[in-house]
């Protein structure tokens, strides 16, 4: 060893501890005699074990237990104030809020069906809004009473425990109590709300000031109602006047008096007999007519196997169904969808006929129809035409897009649960039984989720399971692109980073469901696989809250 080669750390270290054999411990010596520099750092080694040494026999002569005082988080005005605003809140939304609540789950579950044309499923639509209707508001009351007894007592109780040293803590908690009992308005239904086995009846003579929910096998409107009605029934009848809007849905649905909004109808038949609609009107059924003497201020839009318009339409009329006749005023434009389309000799459109019927021959015009704008057949657009999906530069842009943002999530995945990165691909008997926890995985929960469906106040936990199931297979592929990455990557040199892994993996995995034929079957295959090895690693031992 020369001057210049200087000692190492480790040399330094044995040498302090006095580890060096004599041979070394020599020419070590012999070193630090000729280099200033390494006798420095050896003095500071010594120095720095010395140190180690004393705290160490410290150590030996501590006491056996030591008290640590609890920390106390000092009470906040500011916390205090935030929880008794936070549930003040709570309450008020819960009270003002819960019909408009109630209202649009109902209304935006009852539209969605209606845009879809199933005949076969009226009786279960039927059955299944009576008995949510009937049996619904008292369900959504005890639920939201619950929330908010159990914010008011989480709240109080939180408060107890961080003021509990105060001797004014008990009766401070106990009057925030009281008072969010009795100074909050008792829950009031702003609804009127009418519900029989058999028949609800509105009289002619009489008037509803607010939004009118009816449920019976039967229900007769002939009054007055000032606002909304939501009407289920086997049959749903309306002679008189309604100033909001008219959802109805039931086997017969007849309207021969007044809607001053919106009409939504769904049935087996849906009818507009000499009524007038100030709205748009949307109506599925197997037959859905408007007759001569009615008049509807909106669009138009019918859904089903047979459609008749035979009265006056002041805005445009949309189609979709497999027999559309017109036999009245358009006084805009038509645009059917369907097998035939018939003009009678009443027909008047004033705008154009756009007509997605196949062919010409599927047109059957009277003399006396009449179209002052344009009629055109419509071919299926060039963007619905079947096209090569790999001969489109849109398809691989969405590739790419799906392979960063699964990227994303799998890092974020990894962050969050480190102990994924040790998933692996089981071979044989141990691939088999993933796959099939996994495919047995993914029949049970949606079935839960509908079963959890059935009543109101299980809904919230119904909408958590479907946005889980719906992660979990989300999840599914980037997890075996986590396995497929590393058993790739196994063989290369040094340690993968977690991008690598990633991108290699889901690279991978993205080639092979986009496959020709076949790629449908891999897709369902690696989902199947993939929420096998989520659900084995969610319920191992270690668990995945565990931090690797």
């Amino acid at each position: 060893m020369t001057a210049t080669e200087h000692l190492t750390d480790l040399t330094l270290s044995l040498l302090a501890d006095g580890e060096l054999d004599e041979a070394q411990t020599i020419q070590s010596q012999a070193h630090l005699q000729q280099c200033a520099a390494c006798q420095s750092r050896l003095d500071a080694t010594r120095a720095e074990l010395t140190a180690f040494q004393t705290a160490l026999s410290l150590g030996e002569t501590a006491p056996d237990e030591i008290v640590i005082p609890d920390f106390k988080r000092p009470a906040s005005l500011r916390g205090f104030a935030l929880a008794n605003i936070a549930t003040g809140l709570v309450i008020w939304l819960a009270q003002f809020l819960w019909k408009t609540l109630f209202g649009e789950l109902f209304v935006n579950a009852a539209s969605w069906l209606t845009s879809i044309y199933v005949p076969d499923i009226y009786e279960l639509i039927t059955t299944t809004a009576l008995y949510y209707l009937q049996e619904g508001t008292a369900m959504l009351e005890a639920y939201i009473g619950l929330t908010i007894l159990t914010l008011v007592t989480v709240t109080v109780l939180g408060l107890l425990f961080t003021l509990r040293r105060h001797r004014a803590a008990g009766s401070l908690c106990v009057l925030v109590l009281v008072a969010a009992s009795t100074l909050a308005p008792a829950p009031a239904s702003a609804l009127e709300i009418r519900k029989d086995q058999n028949v609800v009846t509105v009289s002619a003579d009489e008037s509803i000031d607010d939004t009118l929910i009816a449920t019976a096998e039967t229900v007769l409107i002939h009054g007055n109602i000032s606002g909304d009605v939501i009407a289920a029934g086997r049959k749903v009848e309306v002679t008189g006047s309604i100033a909001g809007n008219l959802f109805a849905f039931g086997d017969s649905v007849v309207v021969r008096g007044d809607v001053g909004g919106l009409m939504v109808g769904s049935g087996s038949t849906v009818d507009v007999l000499g009524g007038k609609v100030g709205g748009n009107l949307f109506a599925a059924g197997n037959m859905v007519s408007v007759d001569t003497d009615s008049v509807v201020g909106g669009n138009v839009g019918v859904a089903g196997q047979r459609g008749s318009l035979a009265g006056v339409i002041q805005q445009d009329v949309y189609s979709f169904t497999e027999m559309l006749e017109v036999n009245g005023t358009l006084s805009r434009d038509l645009s059917a969808f369907g097998a035939r389309v018939q003009l009678l000799d009443a027909a008047h459109i004033l705008g154009d006929a756009n007509l997605h019927i196949g062919a010409e021959d599927n047109l059957h015009r009277s003399a006396g129809a009449r179209i002052d704008g344009k009629l055109e057949f419509m071919d299926t657009p060039e963007d619905f035409k079947p096209t090569n999906r790999y001969a489109t530069v849109g398809f691989y842009m969405w590739q790419a897009a799906r392979l960063i943002a699964a990227l994303l999530f799998g890092l974020a995945l990894l962050w969050l649960f480190p102990g994924f990165a040790s998933v692996t691909l089981g071979g044989g008997l141990e691939g088999l039984k993933s796959a099939g926890i996994g495919f047995v995985s993914l029949i049970i929960l949606p079935f839960a989720v509908a079963l959890t469906a059935i009543t109101l106040v299980g809904l919230p936990f119904a909408f958590v399971g479907l946005i889980s199931w719906i992660l979990l297979v989300y999840l599914a592929k980037i997890v075996v692109g986590i396995a497929v990455g590393q058993l790739v990557l196994s063989n290369s040199e040094g340690t993968a980073s977690n991008v690598m892994v990633l991108l290699v993996g889901l690279a991978i995995i993205i080639v092979a469901v986009n496959l020709p034929i076949i790629g449908g079957i891999i897709n369902f295959l690696l989902t199947v696989l993939g929420v096998g090895l989520i659900v084995q690693y969610v319920a191992r031992p270690s668990g995945p809250l565990k931090r690797a």
